[in-house]
């Protein structure tokens, strides 16, 4: 089948101009069936992951379709967070090179009173957060009276992230005759709301949807820790392979401050992104991770979205996302460009059910591996320290440490090279690795109490031990819901605690016992 080509789409030739230079011959999938339909005047939901080229798609359309107007601001795109709107800030000027189009950024975190003087100069198209996008219309400076184009971008991490009284508040003040682009990896029900009231019922639904849904450029592999150990088998990672620039991922703002501390006191080159740092250390702090002057990202999904950096070599899921979809956008940030990359992710028990079900939906294979040992640690180590040595002596400048070399005894040489190297080594592993790791296998127990019952992890631990005949070393994570709890119990025990424990009394209650997985 004959592929289609940009200059045969009816786009304007400023643009087709634009997209050359940018290299680009064929359009993606998404762009192939949604530009035609946005040329058209149709009103389009357009689903598509991550890195299908959704920008491409609705900006050329835009720049094709909007005339100078005056000052009048006719193209509205709304983004979930500061990153990704100057990220479609940049693109757009790159797919509008050759247009006279103005095209201004506004966002929270950064001068309003600069934002303002740029939309009175003379805006065409205004690329913003929904919360910078409503001070502004509060300010009576942005008016969405003549809106002809409004775009949604990312749509469904916007509704994630609270936004849906903002896009609400911000839809009724635009015209009914405008265009709507809305674009989403997924489909929430408060999408489908917000399609149902507010954009034209002959709206067109484009989706695209690959046979597998990561990216075969990926290899993606796991490995298993429990949650005591899970931040050792971190660095096991980190210094038994040769990483790049690598993005390590947990699900929460605190989960990246307290992993980067971690890493930080280990002098892992390593820095945070989230939404509670200010725009301005953001990025600073993106910029420098682009030049490769950070070797680790430690962030949030939210703060990921806004990170366009090529030759990402690794990415390491520390936390599992909750949603195969994350996953998916997670593991894209690496393997672009048609480049290999590597995707680790670190599986407690309790996870092991989440990663089935990724593998599952997205079709991919993911390998077991064993977590890394002393012995693969110091041979990178000691590879990574002999190459810089290398490199150090073809620059001739150790000739002031000749004399020094020559008055070392002969019987000596051997014992004093070992120990500056075994001092260089220490210097470059980031955890104290006293003894080979051995990961103890924990199972799964499910209880049938929980906080209703006034039950406490003290409780649990008592009972336990009581009845189950086990050390409190015995014991991992405690997990106590209202009506019932998760314990991780060593399986070389679980058994004789399944068995002991079941349908004792616990707080006036007969609690009834079960490995989880077979529930």
């Amino acid at each position: 089948m004959k592929k289609i080509k940009f200059n045969e789409l009816e786009l304007s030739k400023e643009v087709l101009k634009g997209i050359e230079k940018m290299g680009y011959v064929s359009p993606s999938p998404i762009q192939e069936k949604a530009i035609p339909l946005l040329l058209d005047g149709k009103d389009i939901i357009g689903q598509a992951q991550t890195g299908t080229g959704k920008t491409l798609a609705f900006g050329s359309v835009l720049l094709s379709k909007i005339k100078k107007q005056g000052k009048q601001v006719q193209g509205l795109i709304l983004s979930p967070t500061r990153e990704l709107a100057l990220q479609i800030h940049e693109e757009l000027k790159r797919i509008g090179y050759y247009t006279n189009l103005s095209i201004v950024s506004v966002y929270g975190g950064s001068e309003i009173e600069k934002q303002i003087k740029q939309i009175k100069k003379g805006a065409d198209i205004i690329v913003g957060t929904p919360g910078r996008v409503q001070d502004l219309m509060r300010r009576k400076v942005l008016k969405l009276e003549g809106i002809q184009y409004l775009v949604l971008d990312e749509a469904d991490e916007m509704l994630n992230m609270g936004f849906i009284e903002d896009i609400e508040n911000i839809l009724e003040k635009t015209p009914e005759t405008k265009q709507t682009f809305l674009f989403s990896a997924t489909m929430p029900a408060d999408i489908k709301k917000i399609a149902s009231f507010y954009m034209q019922e002959d709206y067109q639904h484009v989706q695209v949807k690959s046979k597998s849904m990561t990216a075969s450029t990926v290899s993606q592999y796991y490995f298993e820790a429990s949650t005591q150990n899970k931040f050792e088998v971190l660095c096991r990672i980190l210094d038994s392979r040769q990483m790049q620039n690598t993005i390590i991922f947990c699900r929460t703002k605190r989960s990246v401050d307290d992993i980067v501390a971690l890493m930080q006191q280990r002098h892992y080159n390593v820095e945070a992104m989230h939404g509670d740092l200010s725009q301005n250390q953001r990025l600073q702090t993106l910029n420098r991770f682009k030049r490769g002057q950070i070797q680790y990202l430690v962030a949030t999904d939210v703060a990921a979205r806004g990170i366009d950096v090529e030759n990402i070599s690794h990415v390491i899921n520390y936390e599992l996302p909750h949603e195969d979809e994350l996953y998916i956008h997670r593991i894209g940030r690496t393997g672009r460009a048609d480049k290999k990359g590597t995707a680790y992710s670190i599986v407690t028990q309790r996870e092991k059910n989440i990663l089935m079900s990724i593998i599952k939906k997205t079709k991919s294979h993911i390998e077991k591996l064993d977590v890394p040992k002393n012995a693969d640690i110091f041979q990178q180590k000691m590879n990574e320290l002999l190459f810089d040595v290398q490199e150090e002596m073809l620059k001739n400048k150790s000739d002031a440490f000749l004399d020094i070399v020559k008055d070392i005894p002969h019987h000596m040489k051997n014992d004093v090279m070992a120990t500056l190297l075994s001092m260089c080594y220490q210097q470059r592993i980031g955890y104290d690795y006293k003894d080979d790791f051995s990961n103890h296998q924990y199972d799964c127990v499910f209880m049938n109490c929980g906080t209703m019952d006034k039950v406490k992890k003290s409780d649990i631990i008592d009972f336990l031990i009581r009845y189950g005949k086990i050390k409190k070393s015995d014991i991992g994570e405690i997990d106590i819901k209202r009506k019932f709890t998760f314990v991780d119990i060593k399986n070389s025990v679980s058994q004789q605690v399944v068995k002991n424990c079941h349908k004792q009394k616990l707080k006036q209650r007969r609690v009834q016992l079960e490995f989880s997985y077979e529930k």
